[in-house]
């Protein structure tokens, strides 16, 4: 086993690091709960994404791209909790754009299940 690698649980990680930030909204940062929320909603993202890249093999990426995009999601809002003046339009823009680019890495990275059958040693 590779020791720089994160091992074990990816939601025990996750809980860790968001109960790191609770006590340091509770003791040190001046953030609200809705920014300690929105704070913990990235962190959770972050780790789906993590889940996903490392699943990949068994989905053949199609989990990535609903990771990235909850991801983008979560950084957005995150992003307005703490300030970022923006349109509902300007944010469906980014959205789009981030599916689309995701879709074109999945597309480039995947291979169709026929082809997988076929290349896979006998």
């Amino acid at each position: 086993m590779n020791k720089q690698e994160l091992t074990g649980e990816p939601a025990l990680w996750a809980s860790l690091v968001a109960s790191g930030v609770q006590l340091a909204a509770a003791f040190w940062l001046p953030w609200s709960d809705e920014q300690v929320a929105v704070v913990n909603a990235v962190v959770l993202a972050v780790a789906g994404v993590w889940v996903a890249f490392t699943t990949r093999s068994a989905d053949n990426g199609g989990s990535i791209k609903a990771a990235i995009l909850g991801l983008v999601q979560a950084l957005v809002s995150l992003a307005v909790t703490f300030g970022w003046q923006v349109t509902p339009e300007q944010t469906a823009a980014l959205m789009t754009f981030v599916g689309l680019a995701v879709a074109v890495f999945v597309r480039q990275t995947s291979v169709p299940k026929s082809a997988a059958k076929e290349s896979a040693p006998a």
